[in-house]
């Protein structure tokens, strides 16, 4: 089987997220399978499949003043490198393609992965409805939606309807289970703390946990903040009243999967107050880590965490307090058998289950042959 993968997310991110979901999968497939990237000029990094090719393309004109006509032209040769591949089924790893080329049917088998409806839920976040258009047309096109939880295809069948026939859950994993945990930085060492990981604007929500740690932390004087995440910038920095004097918040900017492991393993609590996720990949590598996970309600959240989270309204700024209270006080109720609540709802989600039940779509596609083929 010849599978090939449209890589545009390599595009954008080097790495982590999305990126990391197609290195995982693709390092799973069969020996007897040959996965090819058609991707950008700097190749995907992590990929160790025997079979593994990779076939770059030019992405950026080589004058940006060009940009208008050179991108026509490349969506067209792009789509011919695709044609000479000879691969029996096509899957996307974005809404969009290379050099923003649509999504195309192509006379096999296309499949798309959907992650969340977060740019439908909140507008703002998509202001030009550029976004909106390209998934729309991604799942219109697709003969086959992996959805990358119950959640987002709950979401996918009350949005798109006529696409649920066409639709399977594809749950993530984490290979943090596999990674050495570095040694606790110097200056965490014997301070208790709460950690926070990923990007803090908009509907990632941080601004709750900010409020309820600036409304707790004079009763826990010993308890610290640790965050996760990009550099914070002085606008960002002025808004919060952030200082990096402060000797009870920490950020780390490059934080690679040793670090973050012993984080999760030394806090008090991972807090995670996001308003909506298609999945939420650091719940799942807090519980894998033996670490008590405070987490909004939101719906992919509770399916994530299941029994083992301590859930709290995203805008209940009190609740949230009142668990980092507990933290700071090493007083949360039923912490060790949430905790191994936590181990056993991990072991569901593992990378070597996104593998076989994404090998099944290929497979159940090709044996179907259940191509819609362009009008």
């Amino acid at each position: 089987m010849r599978v090939l993968y449209e890589g545009s997310i390599f595009e954008m991110l080097r790495c982590g997220g999305v990126a990391r979901y197609f290195v995982e999968l693709i390092n799973r497939l069969p020996a007897d399978t040959t996965p090819i990237m058609l991707g950008p000029e700097e190749p995907a990094t992590g990929i160790t499949h025997p079979r593994f090719q990779y076939e770059a393309v030019a992405t950026r004109p080589p004058l940006k003043f060009l940009r208008k006509l050179w991108h026509p032209a490349q969506h067209g040769r792009i789509g011919k490198r695709m044609q000479e591949q000879q691969a029996d089924l096509v899957h996307w790893t974005y809404y969009q393609g290379l050099c923003r080329r649509p999504i195309q049917r192509s006379g096999v088998p296309t499949i798309v992965t959907v992650y969340d409806f977060i740019h439908e839920a909140f507008p703002d976040t998509d202001p030009t409805g550029k976004s909106l258009t390209m998934k729309a047309n991604a799942i219109d096109v697709a003969d086959h939606i992996c959805c990358i939880s119950q959640t987002t295809y709950d979401e996918l069948c009350e949005r798109f309807p006529t696409a649920a026939h066409r639709a399977s859950i594809t749950p993530l994993g984490s290979g943090l289970s596999d990674v050495h945990a570095a040694p606790l930085p110097t200056e965490l060492r014997g301070r208790p703390f709460v950690l926070f990981v990923g990007r803090r604007g908009g509907y990632k929500n941080f601004d709750l946990l900010w409020r309820a740690w600036n409304k707790m932390k004079q009763a826990t004087p010993d308890l610290n903040l640790v965050l996760v995440g990009p550099r914070m910038k002085p606008r960002e920095q002025a808004a919060l009243g952030w200082s990096n004097d402060d000797p009870r918040t920490q950020l780390y900017v490059a934080a690679d999967d040793s670090l973050l492991k012993t984080l999760y393993q030394h806090c008090n609590a991972f807090v995670f107050p996001s308003k909506m996720e298609g999945f939420g990949l650091p719940v799942l590598e807090a519980m894998i880590n033996g670490c008590p996970v405070f987490a909004s309600s939101c719906a992919a959240l509770r399916e994530v965490a299941g029994s083992a989270g301590y859930f709290f309204d995203p805008e209940n700024v009190d609740a949230l307090a009142e668990l980092l209270v507990a933290a700071g006080n090493d007083t949360i109720s039923d912490r060790a058998s949430k905790i191994a609540a936590g181990h056993r709802r991990a072991e569901y989600f593992s990378w070597e289950n996104t593998a076989a039940q994404t090998i099944k779509v290929y497979e159940d596609l090709l044996n179907q042959k259940c191509v819609r083929h362009a009008a």
